[in-house]
C-alpha cells in the first residue's frame, strides 16, 4: 500500500469525494460490492482501506490491487467520508462509470427504454428487475436518473455492474435503433393498453418506461407500435415505476414466458 492517509480533508479524499458525488466515478463499499465489480471485469481506479484489514477484506483488495487498483490505507474518519452507508464499511472502492454502446444491444430479445425517469431508486430497482427476468440490457435518455450514483447502485443490488446500460441517448435515436433492427417498440400505459400476456414471448422487443410524473416524451409516443396495460383494481390508479416494470418484465420476458408454458 501507499502512505496512510489520515484525513477526511486530504485533496485525493475531497476529489473522491467529489468524483461519486458529480458521477464521474462509481462508489464501490465493502469487500462484497468489490468482489462483484471485479467478477463482472470493473476494476477500480483505487481501493481506500482500513488498517488491520479482515482477512476477506484483505484477499479481496489484494485481487483489486492485482487487477491494477492501487491500494491506500486510510484512517476510519476518511472511510466515513467517502462511505454513503449508515454503517462504514473496511474497504471503499472507485472505479470507471461502466458504458455501453447501443451496437452491444443489438442481439437481445428484449430491451428497456427508460425515459427520463428521476428517482434513482426506481431506476436502481429496474435494472435489478431487468437482470432478473433476462433483460438484454437498458437504454436512458437524457435526464434519466444514472443507475451509477450511490442511491440507484445500492437499489440495483450489483445488477448496474451486470447489465449493459446505454446513457444519453436521444429519443429520436432510440427510435431509429429500435426501427433499423426490425423490433417492436411498445409502451408502458396506465390505461387503454393491450394486457401484458397479448405481447408475452414477442421478440425482438423494446419496452419504454416514461417518467413518473410525465409519462414518455412526445418522440416516443408517436413511434410506439402498440401499448401495454397492467390490469389493476379499480381502487388503485398506477404503480410505481419499478413495481410495474418489474411485472412487465415477467410477463413479456422470452425466458420467463417460456418457462411458464
Amino acid at each position: 500500500m501507499s502512505s496512510r492517509i489520515e484525513s477526511p480533508t486530504n485533496p485525493r479524499v475531497a476529489a473522491a469525494s467529489r468524483a461519486v458525488r458529480e458521477g464521474e466515478a462509481l462508489l464501490l463499499e465493502g469487500a462484497r460490492t468489490l468482489r462483484d465489480a471485479l467478477d463482472a471485469g470493473v476494476v477500480p481506479d483505487v481501493v481506500f482501506a482500513a488498517p488491520d484489514l479482515a482477512p476477506i477484506d484483505a484477499a479481496v483488495a489484494e485481487d483489486a490491487r492485482a487487477a491494477g487498483a492501487s491500494v491506500v490505507e486510510v484512517s476510519q474518519r476518511v472511510l466515513a467520508r467517502l462511505s454513503e452507508l449508515g454503517s462504514t464499511r473496511a474497504l471503499v472502492a472507485l472505479a470507471p462509470v461502466p458504458s455501453a454502446r447501443l451496437e452491444s444491444l443489438s442481439r437481445a430479445a428484449l430491451v428497456l427504454l427508460l425515459d427520463g425517469l428521476q428517482d434513482p431508486a426506481n431506476v436502481g430497482a429496474i435494472l435489478r428487475a431487468a437482470e432478473a427476468f433476462g433483460a438484454g440490457g437498458v437504454i436512458l435518455t437524457p435526464g434519466t436518473a444514472s443507475p451509477y450514483a450511490p442511491k440507484a447502485f445500492r437499489a440495483s443490488s450489483g445488477s448496474a455492474l451486470r447489465v449493459p446500460v446505454v446513457r444519453n441517448v436521444l429519443s429520436t435515436d432510440a427510435v431509429r435503433w429500435v426501427r433499423s433492427r426490425g423490433a417492436l417498440l411498445i409502451g408502458a400505459d396506465a390505461h387503454g393498453g393491450e394486457e401484458p400476456t397479448a405481447l408475452a414471448g414477442v421478440a425482438p422487443l423494446v419496452l419504454a418506461i416514461g417518467s413518473e410524473g410525465h409519462g414518455l416524451s412526445a418522440p416516443l409516443v408517436a413511434a410506439l407500435e402498440r401499448r401495454v396495460t397492467i390490469p389493476l383494481s379499480p381502487r388503485v390508479e398506477s404503480l410505481n415505476a419499478a413495481v410495474a416494470t418489474g411485472i412487465l418484465l415477467y410477463a413479456l420476458s422470452p425466458k420467463t414466458s417460456a418457462e411458464k408454458r
